[in-house]
C-alpha cells in the first residue's frame, strides 16, 4: 500500500511543485491539488479544507521546496515591515507544533518551526523547551513568539547571515525557558511583584542556562543568552551584575524589554505605543544600561 505523508496546516500554502491528496470516506486517497498549482493563502484562511497529504516518493522534493519557501516567506514579510503577520504566523506555527498528539505523528514532515530554526536535521530540543514553557504559562509562549519575531526583524533588516539568524532566533525562542520552573502565579500576575516574589523570579536565568547546557548540544551562545538577557552593561542587571555581555545577550535583553512594555500590560502599567516604549528605553540607554549603537540599530529596523 502506498504511503502518504500529512502536510501541516502551516505549510499548506508554501507548496507549488508537489501534488496534494486527501483521504475519502472509504479510506482511499484522491487528488486535491495538481502539480504546479499553489493553494491561495487568503482562501485557506477562510475555507475549511480536509487534511492534506503528499505521496511518500515526493518527500525529498517537498523538503527542498518547503525549506526554501518558508525562509523566503518570512524574509519577504519582514522586509515589507509586516511584523504583525510574522508574529501571527509564528504563533500559529508554535500552537500547531504544541497541539496534543503532534509529537506522535511520525509520518508528518518535520515541524515548520524546526525548519525555520535549522534544527530539522538535529535534535528537537527547541520543541521540548517550548512544551515546558507552554505547560506553565500560555503568556510566556506569546512572549517568546513576539521576541522571536522581533529578533528575526532585526536580523533580516541588518543582513545577518543565515546561520547567525537561526542561532539568534533559537536563543530568542528559549531565552525564558527557566521561567517554566517558576510558580505560574508569579509569571502571570498583573500586580507588581513583592520583594520575595521578585527574588524568586530572578532565579530563572540561571535555571534556564542549566536546563539548556544539561540536555542539548546547542552552541554555547544560546544558553548564554538565557543566562544574561537580564544583565545590563552598567552592572545593574541580574543574576550576576555583569558589565561585559555577549552581543547576543545584549540584543535579546533589549528586545525582551521592548516586548514586555509594548505587548504586556500590568495592573500598575498599561501597554505602551512603540514610540513611548522606545522613549523609555532611550532613557535607560542614556543611563548606560544598553549600548547606544545597539539601540540605534534596533530602532532603525522597527522603522523598516
Amino acid at each position: 500500500m502506498a504511503e502518504y505523508i500529512l502536510v501541516k496546516k502551516s505549510q499548506v500554502s508554501l507548496f507549488k511543485s508537489i501534488p496534494f491528496y486527501y483521504q475519502t470516506q472509504n479510506g482511499e486517497y484522491s487528488l486535491y491539488k495538481k502539480k504546479g498549482d499553489r493553494l491561495d493563502e487568503a482562501r485557506l484562511k477562510k475555507t475549511k479544507y480536509p487534511d492534506l497529504y503528499i505521496f511518500d516518493a515526493d518527500r525529498e522534493t517537498a523538503m527542498a521546496e518547503l525549506i526554501a519557501a518558508l525562509n523566503k516567506d518570512f524574509e519577504k514579510k519582514i522586509a515589507q515591515g509586516k511584523l504583525k503577520e510574522v508574529r501571527e504566523t509564528l504563533e500559529f506555527i508554535v500552537e500547531e507544533a504544541l497541539a496534543p498528539g503532534q509529537e506522535k505523528n511520525m509520518t508528518a514532515l518535520p515541524e515548520t518551526l524546526d525548519i525555520l530554526l535549522g534544527r530539522y536535521h538535529n535534535d528537537n530540543g527547541a520543541m521540548e523547551y517550548l512544551r515546558k514553557i507552554e505547560s506553565n504559562s500560555s503568556i510566556l509562549v506569546k512572549h517568546t513568539v513576539n521576541v522571536t519575531a522581533l529578533t528575526l526583524q532585526f536580523c533580516f533588516f541588518h543582513n545577518f547571515s543565515e546561520s547567525d539568524t537561526r542561532q539568534l532566533a533559537m536563543a530568542a525562542l528559549i531565552h525564558d525557558v527557566g521561567c517554566s520552573q517558576i510558580d505560574k502565579t508569579i509569571i502571570e500576575t498583573s500586580k507588581r511583584l513583592t520583594d520575595k516574589q521578585f527574588k524568586i523570579y530572578t532565579t530563572h536565568p540561571e535555571m534556564g542556562h542549566g536546563m539548556i547546557i544539561q540536555s542539548t548540544d546547542f552552541d554555547m551562545a544560546i544558553p548564554k543568552v538565557a543566562l544574561e538577557h537580564h544583565e545590563r552593561i552598567d552592572g545593574s542587571g541580574y543574576p550576576n551584575g555583569l558589565t561585559r555581555l555577549a552581543s547576543y545577550s545584549q540584543l535579546i535583553g533589549l528586545i525582551d524589554s521592548y516586548e514586555s512594555l509594548t505587548y504586556r500590560g500590568k495592573a500598575f502599567r498599561k501597554v505602551k505605543k512603540p514610540f513611548a516604549t522606545l522613549s523609555l528605553i532611550k532613557e535607560e540607554v542614556m543611563r548606560g544600561k544598553f549600548s547606544k549603537e545597539l539601540f540605534k540599530r534596533f530602532t532603525s529596523c522597527l522603522g523598516a
